[in-house]
């Protein structure tokens, strides 16, 4: 009897352990495994811009679009483009007197910034109030940048609408200038502008639109040149990033904080760069061309033909196109982003440079006298 009672209790212990057992080994087999290689960290493409002299250089876009508006994404998405992109800072601007908000959105004007305003601390970006004033010609689109509240600038007329943002000390960019030969020198509404201080800046791209034009009329009208991607889909479908870098404005700034970004482009210290182009003043062109290339000392490597080599170094992520024009090298030639390369010489003395890939005026490129002794 005893021995039947101790091999039914064996058996249900036996019997107990393995259900406990397999459970622990269904529960195993069951519970998943993270292939982690199809993991993507958010990875930040640093653009390399050197700083210019004194001043720290910032890459930034004022000019950009959400669902609170005509975008098709959530503020918070456009901060983050941003950092992958290598940006320092952004404006989100979407259209204030915007009746084609969904129905299915709430808030207000002001409220890609709020929504976005989290990411932007947490990414690091500088996020700066704004607001477009949109209208049709001969009025035209308006960036007020650096508001305080952008539901006070909506009004019916455009005038007023931009006086609004002044008296909250905005800054006033030109979007996408129209210059087709029936509007050109015919800006009747811009004049009013610029006769009361009300347009401080003028695109001379937006997106994967060029305006060389517009550069010799910035420069007479004394305007801040601006260059961004008014971006409205995801960025990826916008641009050629395996190509080329996201259209930007180059700030030239004594800190990195939005007050820094606005004194820069008060004294119109930037300089526009579109695809592989450069545009700007002619001291700004100049001071970040020197601070992206240098030139090291002609090499002597045939003395009885006086011949030798000097190496030309690009540290930054800008292509240049060169044309060397004498008397002691010549030819054309691209320097790549982050490259070097050895050039020819011949005699001693400066090399006249042209840089045709960098605009200084309308129709005019970057000229400069390198000395290589």
């Amino acid at each position: 009897m005893k021995k039947l009672f101790f091999n039914q209790t064996l058996t249900m212990g036996i019997f107990l352990f393995l259900v406990l057992f397999s459970v622990k080994i269904f529960a195993e087999d069951v519970s998943p495994i993270t292939i982690t290689q199809l993991e993507r960290p958010i990875i930040r493409y640093e653009v390399i811009v050197p700083d210019v002299g004194e001043f720290v250089t910032l890459k930034c876009d004022f000019h950009m679009h959400t669902v609170f508006s005509d975008g098709r994404v959530w503020p918070d998405l456009r901060v983050v483009e941003a950092w992958v992109t290598g940006l320092d800072a952004i404006a989100i601007t979407d259209h204030i007197e915007n009746d084609k908000r969904r129905p299915f959105l709430s808030g207000d004007d002001n409220s890609s910034y709020e929504l976005a305003k989290g990411a932007a601390e947490r990414y690091g970006i500088i996020l700066i109030r704004g607001g477009e004033i949109t209208r049709e010609q001969p009025y035209g689109h308006y960036n007020a940048l650096f508001l305080k509240d952008v539901n006070l600038v909506d009004n019916e007329d455009p005038f007023t609408a931009i006086e609004n943002a002044v008296k909250q000390g905005a800054f006033i960019q030109w979007n996408h200038p129209d210059w087709n030969s029936a509007t050109r020198n015919h800006f009747e509404f811009q004049k009013k502008l610029l006769d009361k201080g009300y347009l401080h800046g003028v695109e001379i791209s937006n997106g994967a639109d060029w305006y060389p034009h517009v550069i010799d009329w910035a420069l007479e009208n004394n305007l801040t040149m601006m260059g961004n991607s008014d971006l409205h889909g995801l960025i990826m479908g916008e641009f050629h990033l395996d190509k080329f870098q996201r259209p930007m404005t180059l700030v030239f700034a004594k800190e990195k904080t939005e007050q820094g970004i606005r004194e820069a482009l008060d004294n119109k210290r930037t300089v526009v760069w579109i695809a592989d182009l450069i545009n700007g003043r002619e001291e700004w062109v100049s001071k970040l061309f020197l601070s992206c290339v240098h030139f090291g000392k002609i090499q002597i490597t045939n003395p009885e033909k006086k011949e030798g080599q000097i190496r030309l170094e690009n540290v930054s992520d800008i292509p240049w196109s060169l044309k060397l024009m004498g008397p002691v090298a010549q030819g054309t030639y691209r320097l790549e982003p982050r490259s070097s390369m050895l050039v020819r010489t011949r005699g001693q003395g400066n090399a006249k440079v042209v840089v045709t890939n960098a605009w200084v005026k309308t129709g005019t490129n970057l000229q400069m006298e390198i000395n290589l002794e």
